[in-house]
C-alpha cells in the first residue's frame, strides 16, 4: 500500500528523513556525552589516582571525528551554517537569491570533494593497514565513516541547492526560516 502524497515528496520520505534526522541528533548526543565523560574521568584519574585512562586522547580523537561528521549533514539539513551578512542590505534581491543558490551549489562541489577524497583515504588506510599508536586500533572505519556521512551532507545539499533554485524554500530546510518543516518537527 502506497503511502498518500504530501505535495514535495511522500509520506515515506518525510518519515526516514525525520527517522534519520532524530538518530543523527542521538548519535550526536551520545558521542558528546562520550567525550565530556572520558575526558571527566581522564582528568579525574590522573589528578587523583595518577592514572589516566589509557588511549583516551585516541579515543576522543575518534569520538571528535565521528561528532563532526555527525554534526555537518544536521546543520547542513537546518541550513545553519555561519554567514556573514555585512553588505547583505544593498544587495538587490534578486543578486540575493542568485548568489544563495550558487553558494549552495559551490558548497555541494566542495563536500562532494571531500566525500571522495575521504573515501580514497579510508581505502589507502585499509589497504596499509594503517593503526593507531598506541590502542592499535584501525583507522580506515573512520575514514569511510566520515565519508558517508560527507556523502549524506552532499545529498542533503543537492536537496537545498534544488529547492533554492526552484523557490521551494522549506520542505527540509531548518527549524528557523518562516514557513519551514525540519523533519523532526511533528
Amino acid at each position: 500500500m502506497s503511502a498518500p502524497s504530501t505535495g514535495n515528496g511522500g509520506a515515506r520520505d518525510i518519515l526516514a528523513a525525520r527517522w534519520l534526522y532524530r538518530a543523527l541528533t542521538v548519535l550526536v548526543a551520545i558521542v558528546m556525552f562520550a567525550m565530556m565523560s572520558l575526558t571527566t574521568l581522564d582528568v579525574a584519574g590522573r589528578a587523583l589516582f595518577s592514572r589516566p585512562i589509557k588511549g583516551a586522547f585516541e579515543i576522543n580523537t575518534f569520538l571528535l571525528a565521528i561528532l563532526i561528521f555527525s554534526s555537518l549533514p544536521l546543520i547542513t539539513w537546518d541550513d545553519k551554517h555561519i554567514t556573514v551578512s555585512l553588505f547583505e542590505q544593498w544587495i538587490p534581491a534578486p543578486v540575493r537569491w542568485a548568489l544563495s543558490v550558487l553558494l549552495s551549489a559551490l558548497s555541494t562541489a566542495v563536500v562532494a570533494g571531500i566525500t571522495h577524497r575521504m573515501w580514497i583515504q579510508g581505502r589507502l588506510m585499509a589497504e596499509g593497514q594503517h593503526i593507531t599508536g598506541f590502542l592499535e586500533w584501525p583507522i580506515a572505519p573512520i575514514a569511510y565513516f566520515m565519508s558517508v556521512l560527507s556523502g549524506l551532507t552532499t545529498v542533503i545539499l543537492i536537496v537545498l541547492t534544488w529547492h533554492k533554485l526552484t523557490g521551494r524554500q522549506g520542505r527540509y530546510a531548518g527549524r528557523g526560516g518562516a514557513g519551514t518543516e525540519y523533519p523532526g518537527a511533528d
